[in-house]
């Protein structure tokens, strides 16, 4: 009698939470399509919650509406992909930003995104996922324009105005890594170091004398290397009478963020790594 009360209890209480399951389920059908991926998860949940159910009518009517809810959620996924890419480029129209490549992974513009629908986030890295820039990303394509434009229009309202000037700091700051390391002017230096550099030249003399974070002016890896990307498009490469020179990274330092650094080629997202920067004569 005892045994036959907890089976009946115990049948209960899966049965509650099926039941908790399915009203869940049920929200999210309102929206099929956007809401694809979370049915899928819900659907599994739902499946290893009757597992303890003994066979039975109820059982079996469960895994039907299952095996048919499945064949919905996967005609369902690919709308929701179709669906995906359209939103996307209509939330990124007007912006400037090319989009190519194929799901899972596009390239927009100088940026790029790689896309998991079985979690349904996605990531945003500078470059052809040179950079990881943000992670987690909810996939809702017009949210996922907006945080691309956010990028874009940042990185270009604080690019250098002034290759010249530009180009001027870049020879202070190597002069300045030769003469603490006595190497000789022309040597190649690590651009990673030269960046260290950069950042030091770019504080302000308040920093100088109280060096606290709220007088702290940042210069993080990608506005380097879009920075460099403006000054080679420029075409100013000299200052007192030396010229700039970027070295080419070979293949093993570009797994290397302390050697290398991506500089776009073009606003379509091509680009080169490079190693080394030096000023030589001419």
């Amino acid at each position: 009698m005892e045994g036959l009360i907890g089976v009946l209890k115990d049948t209960a209480l899966r049965s509650q939470k099926v039941a908790k399951l399915l009203a869940g389920y049920s929200r999210l059908v309102s929206e099929p399509i956007r809401n694809a991926y979370e049915r899928e998860r819900m659907v599994v949940e739902v499946e290893k919650a009757i597992e303890g159910f003994a066979p039975g009518e109820v059982r079996d009517k469960v895994r039907q509406w299952l095996d048919e809810e499945k064949r919905q959620i996967e005609a369902a996924k690919e709308e929701f992909k179709f669906e995906f890419g359209r939103q996307l480029l209509a939330g990124l129209e007007g912006s400037g930003l090319t989009v190519k490549g194929q799901l899972p992974f596009l390239r927009c513009g100088l940026f790029s995104v790689r896309v998991d629908f079985a979690t349904g986030r996605a990531t945003v890295f500078w470059g052809p996922e040179i950079e990881r820039l943000k992670s987690g990303v909810k996939l809702e394509p017009l949210a996922l324009a907006k945080i691309l434009r956010s990028y874009d229009e940042s990185l270009k309202k604080r690019a250098i105005k002034d290759p010249a000037e530009f180009v001027e700091r870049l020879f202070t700051a190597y002069r300045r890594i030769c003469l603490a390391r006595n190497i000789v002017e022309g040597e190649r230096v690590f651009l990673v170091d030269l960046l260290s550099e950069m950042v030091f030249l770019m504080q302000s003399e308040g920093f100088r004398v109280n060096p606290v974070r709220e007088r702290f002016v940042e210069y993080p890896r990608i506005r380097f290397s879009y920075d460099l990307y403006i000054l080679k498009r420029s075409g100013v490469r000299t200052v007192g009478g030396k010229g700039l020179r970027l070295s080419v990274a070979n293949f093993d330092a570009t797994g290397e963020k302390a050697k290398s650094l991506w500089v776009p080629d073009n606003e379509e997202g091509e680009g080169t790594y490079y190693s080394y920067i030096s000023f030589v004569n001419g």
